[in-house]
């Protein structure tokens, strides 16, 4: 195993469900993977039992616990505390990686030039999902993904969806603005040269906001269609209307952060109203 290339891998669960046995089971069938780094955000006693124990039989899995549920970003960062590989991966605790795609996305993310990288998230029927390629997120591409306006392809102009997911896959790796953090790998120097996640988000967009930070210091986002992985969403418990407000909330805080003030700033505060009307729609559509 190189040593520029061996991994350390991040996974930060929230009553995930049965899905977590299978994506640590698939991250330690690995032989790159160094040690896979559980954040334990909050699940049940009889689950952090089992996972006590599997730590006990597997040293390649350590478990951080006892904290709480602190939010996705803070828990990854936490976790990347604790990680000691060149190369760290962040994985979504339902998503579970086709054979050697964690130790393709590490090869690139090995790069001289520093560089994010993402993978093809897939849903159980084999259907790109939304969020693995994105666009440069905006006041005007949120609202036009928001309101449902959005079409795909460059000929759509400034209707372009956000989500590239409705776009003709490409056949090898390319540079995008925006990967998800339910993949992706990066250099261990470079994380923290960036910052890591940025902690004021709870959960959603802090993704977003490393890209973002990436691009703003020179570096590259790159979307790996090669590198696959079966995405099973919704396996928590969190009810459906927190995940969306916590979302609003993230969106509006990026906004904000990255504003020019002061017409940046009276643009956000204009466009709010407009970016609650949208989720509280969506929160009222699901049910």
């Amino acid at each position: 195993m190189s040593t520029e290339t061996a991994i350390s891998a991040v996974v930060v669960s929230f009553h995930t469900g049965d899905i977590l046995n299978a994506c640590l089971t698939r991250l330690l069938e690995c032989p790159r993977c160094q040690e896979v780094i559980l954040v334990d955000n909050g699940n049940r006693a009889d689950v952090v039992r089992d996972l006590l124990a599997w730590q006990t039989a597997e040293p390649r899995l350590k478990l951080v616990t006892g904290h709480g549920n602190i939010g996705f970003g803070r828990g990854c960062n936490l976790g990347a505390k604790q990680a000691s590989s060149p190369i760290l991966a962040f994985v979504n605790p339902d998503c579970v990686l086709d054979p050697d795609s964690l130790a393709r996305l590490a090869d690139l993310a090995a790069s001289p030039v520093p560089v994010l990288v993402g993978g093809h998230i897939r849903d159980e029927t084999g259907v790109e999902q939304r969020g693995g390629r994105r666009g440069t997120l905006s006041l005007w591409s949120a609202c036009v993904s928001f309101s449902g306006l959005g079409r795909p392809g460059e000929q759509a102009g400034i209707w372009r969806d956000f989500n590239r997911n409705r776009e003709v896959l490409p056949e090898e790796p390319i540079e995008t603005p925006v990967v998800s953090g339910a993949l992706m790998v990066t250099r261990r120097d470079v994380f923290w040269q960036i910052g890591g996640f940025d902690e004021a988000y709870f959960l959603h967009v802090e993704d977003i906001d490393l890209c973002h930070r990436y691009g703003l210091a020179g570096f590259k986002v790159i979307f790996d269609p090669l590198a696959r992985a079966t995405h099973i969403g919704g396996t928590s418990q969190t009810a459906a209307w927190r995940v969306e407000i916590a979302k609003l909330r993230s969106f509006l805080y990026y906004f904000w952060k990255f504003s020019r003030p002061p017409l940046g700033r009276l643009l956000v505060l204009l466009i709010a109203p407009l970016l609650t009307l949208a989720i509280l729609t969506r929160i009222f559509a699901s049910k």
